[in-house]
């Protein structure tokens, strides 16, 4: 058996049984967890993955403290809610290109984010969400761990390899320039995005912008050009996985036979696009798998595509804004550098 057959066995089956105990204990939104699993599988190596794993655990549980603080403060104050975590974005940005703990900033932001706006920036039903996407993303690892550790672990060598790489990686983290124009891409885009929403009939209530500043700081260190490719990647996985939403899923009656759906499709991607420089496949494969079936996961599923093709529509916009602003942006420099040449 190959190494990526392995690989894409244990994603798969780390997935499958995420999600199948998300369910058993009763869980509402077994997605989060699932997609703690995607990411956690897109890193290179297991021990880079677990320290990946930490970061995430302590981002979750900042972010939950921090969503608190900012609907206690700024819930009923639309500007100044809205000034203040386009400033956490930017800054959560700019400590990406500058931290080796970036991934933990940018965690911390989006959980605050969704926190705050799938809430409705109500102060009850936020904390209890917030409680949730803290066991959600603990499950996840937790599933994700035992299977890596249990089903072919990982060798010694691997994990000599891995320390040398985070060191390396930790040494690579120290980009002022970077980190400023990481920082100036998610500030313009957000405005741009809160402005649309404000004042254009957006459907989805908070939703728009909820993504908006999650794909924002996931996306702010890309360049213009990856965002075409971006947006041939999501069509497809779109096509894919909704085919199979329409006429698949609802014929599916049980847990294991849900958790088997997505073991089959999540092993699928790892298999098919094993590949360093299909990454990108991997991740955007996985987690549409995981978002646009959402509603399949609840304790009473719901087969309804509005919902995914409004959050697909939402992704498009958003992808094809992001490209618009960081075109302009790479204009500008370019011109600037010229122009002092």
């Amino acid at each position: 058996m190959t190494d990526a057959t392995k690989l894409a066995i244990k994603v798969a089956l780390s997935l499958a049984l995420t999600i199948f105990l998300a369910l058993s204990f009763g869980w509402d939104k077994p997605y989060w967890a699932g997609a703690v699993v995607v990411i956690m599988a897109t890193t290179e190596s297991y021990g880079y993955a677990k320290q990946k794993a930490s970061h995430r655990l302590v981002g979750t549980l900042v972010g939950a403290v921090l969503a608190a603080v900012l609907i206690t403060n700024f819930g009923q104050q639309r500007e100044l809610f809205f000034l203040v975590i386009t400033t956490l974005g930017a800054f959560a940005a700019y400590m990406s290109a500058n931290s080796a703990y970036g991934y933990a900033y940018k965690v911390a932001f989006m959980v605050a984010m969704i926190v705050c706006l799938a809430g409705g920036l109500s102060e009850l039903y936020s904390f209890q969400l917030g409680i949730l996407r803290l066991q959600e993303n603990l499950l996840g690892v937790v599933c994700f761990s035992a299977v890596f550790s249990l089903l072919w672990p990982e060798s010694s060598l691997t994990r000599l390899k891995t320390k040398a790489k985070i060191a390396k990686e930790k040494e690579a983290f120290k980009n002022v320039k970077e980190g400023q124009l990481r920082a100036i891409k998610f500030f313009c885009f957000t405005s741009v995005c809160w402005a649309l929403w404000i004042y254009l009939p957006i459907p989805g209530s908070f939703m728009f912008p909820m993504l908006a500043a999650s794909l924002g700081i996931s996306l702010v260190e890309f360049n213009s050009a990856v965002f075409n490719k971006l947006l041939v990647v999501l069509y497809f996985w779109a096509v894919v996985i909704l085919l199979q939403y329409v006429f698949l899923l609802p014929m599916l009656e049980s847990g294991w036979q849900l958790a088997a759906f997505y073991f089959v499709n999540c092993f699928v991607i790892w298999r098919v696009f094993h590949k360093p420089e299909q990454l990108v496949m991997r991740l955007m494969g996985g987690q549409f798998l995981v978002l646009l079936t959402m509603n399949a996961q609840h304790l009473r599923p719901v087969y309804d595509i509005n919902s995914s093709l409004q959050m697909l529509m939402h992704l498009s916009v958003l992808i094809v804004v992001m490209k618009i602003v960081i075109q302009i942006i790479e204009s500008l420099i370019t011109s600037n550098s010229v122009e002092n040449q």
